[in-house]
This record gives C-alpha cells, sequence and structure tokens, in this order.
C-alpha cells in the first residue's frame, strides 16, 4: 500500500472520489433539468447559482489538495452541465447554443475559483478574504438574475458562509 503524507491515507481513493464528484454533477444536472418541467419549487433552488457556488466552495475547501479542489470543482459542474443539456434534448425541450456554450465555458474556468477557493481554510486574512469574495459573487449573481432578495438564494449564502472550517 501507498501512502501519502496526508494523515496516512491511501492515494486510490482520489480516483474514486473525483468518480463520485463527477456523477453528482451528472445527478444533480438531470435532477434541475427534471424540476424545469415538472417541479416549479425545486427548479428555484436548482436552477440558482448561488447553490452551484456552495457546492463548489464545499468540495474545494474538503479536497485534500488544491490541486484536486480545482478538478473536483471543474468535475461537479462540467458533469452537471453536461447532463442538464442532455436531458434537455432527451426530454425534448429548448435550449439555445449559446447557453450550452457559456455554460460549458463557465464549468471549465470553474477550476480556477476552486484552486483558490481551497486556500480559504483556516482563519487568516486570506481566508477571510477568499470566504467573502465568494460571498460577494453570490450575492451579485443572486440581484443579476432576480433583481432581488430571494430567501432561497439568502438561505444558501448564509450556508455558504458556515461551511468554512
Amino acid at each position: 500500500m501507498r501512502y501519502t503524507a496526508y494523515r496516512g491515507q491511501r492515494r486510490e481513493g482520489g480516483v474514486r472520489n473525483s468518480l463520485l464528484v463527477l456523477l453528482l454533477g451528472v445527478g444533480l444536472g438531470v435532477l434541475s433539468k427534471w424540476a424545469d418541467f415538472s417541479c416549479p419549487w425545486l427548479s428555484d433552488l436548482t436552477s440558482g447559482v448561488p447553490l452551484w457556488i456552495l457546492l463548489g466552495c464545499v468540495f474545494a475547501i474538503y479536497s485534500r489538495t488544491a490541486a484536486r479542489a480545482a478538478l473536483h470543482v471543474a468535475l461537479l459542474l462540467g458533469g452537471m452541465v453536461a447532463a442538464y443539456y442532455t436531458a434537455a434534448v432527451l426530454m425534448g425541450g429548448t435550449w439555445a447554443k449559446p447557453y450550452l456554450i457559456g455554460w460549458g465555458t463557465a464549468a471549465v474556468l470553474s477550476a480556477a475559483p476552486g484552486y483558490l477557493m481551497w486556500f480559504a481554510k483556516g482563519r487568516s486574512r486570506r481566508a477571510w478574504g477568499l470566504c467573502a469574495l465568494a460571498l460577494a459573487c453570490q450575492i451579485a449573481v443572486m440581484f443579476l438574475s432576480s433583481g432581488g432578495v430571494r430567501a432561497v438564494d439568502a438561505v444558501v449564502i448564509v450556508l455558504t458562509a458556515a461551511v468554512r472550517r
């Protein structure tokens, strides 16, 4: 068995964890598209960008390394986008190519914020600043996308502030 310096755990769990993150992203993407068609109250939660920022922060902060954090965030959002648009095609829904390109680009570029959010652990000034940056992004998205304060988004933003360890 090969052990890493990180708490004596084996290396092989990393591939399994990455696959689980990808599968979670795929599952959430399908759930999100299904909610758009049949469950409006759930669609309000799953279609909100603050929720995806929260999940990205959780996976980034609790990853073993900064590189693994970047990978996990990109896999989560990439799986979500791919499954969402695949489900849209299979369900006969409408979708525009610019949206697909935009969300796909955002999923790929999400690796950079995922890498940075790994450093938001602890009580240093850097950690507080990165956490404040993530919260500011969530608040900006909430106001830009819905034009005001939504209770669902406010709860997700509070959860994001609480997720740091």
